[in-house]
C-alpha cells in the first residue's frame, strides 16, 4: 500500500504577486508580511512594544538616513519582511521598497524564534550590516553585526547597564536604561 501525504501543497509567492495582492485590498486590516513566500502573520502591538518604537523613533530622528518604521524592506525575492525600525539610506522611490538597510530593528515580546530566525537570517543574508533584536521580557538588546550569507558572525547581548553604539552619521549612542525605563 502506498503512503499517503498528510501534508497540504503550499503555493509560495514572490514579492511582485505579493505587492498584486496587496494592492487588491485582500489583506487590509490584516497585520503579515511575507518571509520565504510565505504570508506570516505578525504579533500584535503591546503599550512595551509601541513605547519603545517611539522612543526608538524620537532617538533615529537626526539620522543622515531615512527612518522607516513597520514598512516593507525586499530583502529577497520572495521576502518582504516589516521590520519595527529601519534606516535605509537608499533614495526614496514610489515604484519599490528599498532592498537594503543600515539598520534593522525588530523589537519583540513573543515573536522572538522568527525575529531571531529567519528574519535575522535574511537580514543577514541581504547584507544589512547591523541588526537589532529588543527582547522586552528580558530587557535586553541583541546586537548582530558582520552579515554573511547564513546569518551574523557576531552577537552581543546588551543589558540596560550598557549603551547602544551609534548605527549611522548623525545619532547619538543610546542608553539602554532611558530605551527600557519603565518596560
Amino acid at each position: 500500500m502506498a503512503a499517503v501525504s498528510t501534508e497540504l501543497p503550499v503555493h509560495r509567492l514572490d514579492a511582485e504577486h505579493y505587492g498584486l495582492v496587496v494592492d487588491s485590498g485582500a489583506l487590509d486590516q490584516q497585520r503579515v508580511e511575507l518571509i520565504d513566500g510565505i504570508i506570516v502573520q505578525m504579533s500584535p502591538h503591546s503599550p512595551a512594544h509601541a513605547a519603545i518604537l517611539e522612543r526608538l523613533t524620537r532617538h533615529l530622528a537626526g539620522a543622515r538616513a531615512r527612518v522607516r518604521v513597520q514598512l516593507p524592506l525586499q530583502v529577497a525575492s520572495d521576502s518582504l519582511p516589516e521590520p519595527d525600525v529601519a534606516l535605509v539610506g537608499e533614495p526614496e522611490s514610489a515604484d519599490r521598497h528599498p532592498t537594503s538597510a543600515l539598520l534593522v530593528v525588530e523589537v519583540t515580546a513573543s515573536s522572538h524564534t522568527i525575529d531571531r530566525g529567519r528574519k535575522a537570517a535574511l537580514y543577514a543574508a541581504a547584507g544589512i550590516p547591523a541588526h537589532w533584536l529588543i527582547d522586552i521580557p528580558a530587557r535586553a538588546v541583541e546586537v548582530r553585526t558582520d552579515p554573511g550569507p547564513v546569518g551574523y558572525r557576531t552577537l552581543r547581548t546588551l543589558d540596560t547597564a550598557n549603551v547602544l553604539a551609534s548605527p549611522c552619521q548623525g545619532v547619538e549612542e543610546l542608553a539602554l536604561d532611558e530605551l527600557l525605563k519603565g518596560i
